[in-house]
């Protein structure tokens, strides 16, 4: 499992706790809004019933006020007991006797205010002056409704709280303007202003557990799969130290098996050896001496190869010298030759003049690069073409080996590990003991896909810089490659 997909998890928790909040936030939101809009209508309702009970009194008033005879104006008046007695004329206008008592009752949450010209105030239905400058106010703009302050509807006999106004005129051309206030108290508004409140709180506080409980199981679900997913890596883990510590115990197995092997092999090559040398004192021509020469020298090699393998599975540090980098390549070329012509492969190399020198075990390296170019014989078509390649870049020097074989896939050349191999065949040793030699000289091995098919085997290493006697003594002993 990746790094990245924990972070993931960590964060899909974050957000889905955020967008919980939020989403309680936004119901809570829109709660308060709807409820907000809900008083804003009962309030223009709550206007509109005064409003129309006024414009009844208005229109019932107008009626009354046609049955009084008379057509001359009949100037101010002087109120006495709800009566209206005007002075320019003998006539009296009693507005509780043109209304319906029902309505104009001074009992329950209304009150009837009524304004004329004639006296220039405002009045009860009874003829009490009364001081409210927001009915006032309302009647002297023109105004349809007004509301009145906790106190206003206190001196009114009203609850202390807010009260409404609807305001109804009735022109006439003898008795003036009247305007008719009726006042409703806000009591009853406030008191389904609050059972709205709370049913609000109610539905808000419900949505909000619905949306809370299912974040909570999603917390709980994502908690479960983070648990599995725990569980899963450990259980991975324990598989991959199990498989590790089987390879490792076949690795000492095969170590141990390898020092036995070179341990037995010992006699037998000195035997070899002490025959060759004396193959070669008693040969009578220079082609006996040669072949007998040629023998005690593999003979070495042997020898050499054993306890160099021997000491990289043991853990041995290389050995430390300066040495070209051609010289690899020669000595490389040489030894898989015969191998490439056997198979029918042509092997093609490329290499920059002025290769540097290496720090190293070139015995190791030699042997590192043979495999790679053993693997990719194999692995090429008769009349196939292998590419040696070795160049310098910033430091580092590459050798190369491409072949336009069956190629390795992304999962294999990433294990590149003891006894895993493609062959059918093979020990799986090869790329492995390549791979640690690199590792040993602070380099790298990496095997790469081949664009058009194949695979490239790329060792790369730190370079040596060389002084310029050195670089004078290399152009006097270098030779061509191949």
């Amino acid at each position: 499992m990746t790094a990245s997909f924990p972070r993931f998890k960590r964060w899909r928790t974050g957000l889905l706790a955020t967008a919980m909040v939020f989403a309680i936030g936004a119901i809570a939101a829109l709660g308060v809004m709807d409820e907000r809009s809900l008083v804003w209508t009962t309030r223009i309702e709550s206007s509109r019933e005064p409003r129309v009970l006024a414009e009844v009194l208005a229109a019932e008033f107008r009626a009354g006020l046609s049955a009084v005879g008379g057509d001359e104006p009949a100037g101010t008046a002087r109120v006495e007991g709800g009566v209206w007695r005007f002075a320019d004329t003998s006539l009296v206008i009693e507005p509780r006797m043109l209304l319906h008592e029902d309505v104009i009752a001074n009992g329950g949450d209304l009150r009837l205010l009524v304004w004329a010209t004639a006296t220039d105030d405002l009045r009860t239905i009874d003829g009490e002056p009364v001081d409210i400058p927001s009915v006032i106010h309302a009647a002297a703009a023109g105004e349809k409704s007004a509301w009145l302050t906790p106190g206003e509807a206190h001196q009114l006999g009203l609850p202390e709280e807010l009260a409404v106004a609807g305001l109804s005129r009735v022109e006439d051309p003898r008795f003036g303007e009247w305007i008719f206030a009726v006042v409703s108290s806000s009591e009853r508004q406030r008191a389904r202003e609050s059972r709205r409140y709370a049913r609000t709180i109610v539905m808000v506080g419900l949505a909000s557990l619905v949306v809370l409980g299912f974040g909570l199981v999603l917390l709980r679900t994502q908690r479960q799969e983070r648990a599995f997913e725990r569980m899963l890596a450990r259980e991975s883990l324990r598989v991959q130290q199990e498989v590790q510590l089987a390879r490792e115990g076949r690795a000492a197995t095969m170590l141990t098996f390898a020092a036995g092997i070179a341990h037995e092999l010992s006699t037998p090559l000195g035997v070899i050896a002490m025959r060759a040398e004396q193959l070669e004192n008693n040969a009578e021509d220079d082609r006996a001496r040669r072949g007998a020469r040629a023998i005690t020298e593999q003979v070495a090699k042997i020898r050499e190869n054993a306890r160099g393998f021997l000491a990289i599975a043991r853990g041995a540090a290389p050995l430390r010298e300066r040495f070209p980098a051609v010289d690899v390549l020669r000595s490389v070329v040489a030894r898989v030759g015969h191998r490439f012509d056997r198979a029918g492969v042509a092997l093609r190399v490329v290499a920059q003049p002025d290769l540097p020198w290496i720090y190293g075990d070139a015995r190791l390296l030699e042997h590192a690069l043979t495999n790679l170019l053993i693997n990719a014989c194999d692995a090429s078509p008769v009349r196939g073409v292998v590419e040696l390649s070795a160049e310098l870049d910033d430091k580092m020097l590459t050798f190369a080996v491409r072949d336009r074989g069956a190629g390795i896939d992304a999962a294999v050349r990433a294990r590149i590990q003891p006894f895993f191999s493609t062959k059918a065949e093979g020990t799986g040793l090869g790329l492995a003991i390549a791979s640690e030699v690199m590792r040993m000289h602070r380099g790298e091995l990496k095997l790469e896909e081949r664009p058009g098919g194949g695979t490239n085997a790329v060792l790369r290493l730190p370079a040596e810089s060389m002084s310029d006697d050195v670089v004078a003594h290399e152009a006097q002993d270098a030779h061509p490659v191949g």
